[in-house]
């Protein structure tokens, strides 16, 4: 199973040195939507949302596969 790794540029830069075995990209997209959506989780408690920040996903090789923002992760609605 191939690894990917997860890193967030939020505010602060925290890359990810083990990574998870994942089956595939999509397996991997859905790892960092549900971790961008818990890192938004943690900002609203603090009173803000963020949503220019993002998750890198990065093989094994260290190329990256994927970009997801946090405005991507959420649908906001009035």
């Amino acid at each position: 199973m191939p690894r990917f790794f997860f890193n967030v540029y939020d505010d602060i830069i925290a890359e990810d040195e083990e990574g998870v075995e994942l089956p595939n990209l999509d397996a991997a997209r859905l790892q960092a939507l549900r971790g961008a959506r818990d890192l938004i989780a943690e900002q609203v408690r603090h009173g803000y949302i963020m949503l220019s920040h993002w998750i890198d996903v990065m093989d094994e090789h260290g190329a990256k596969v994927l970009t997801l923002t946090f405005g991507e992760a959420v649908d906001i609605k009035e």
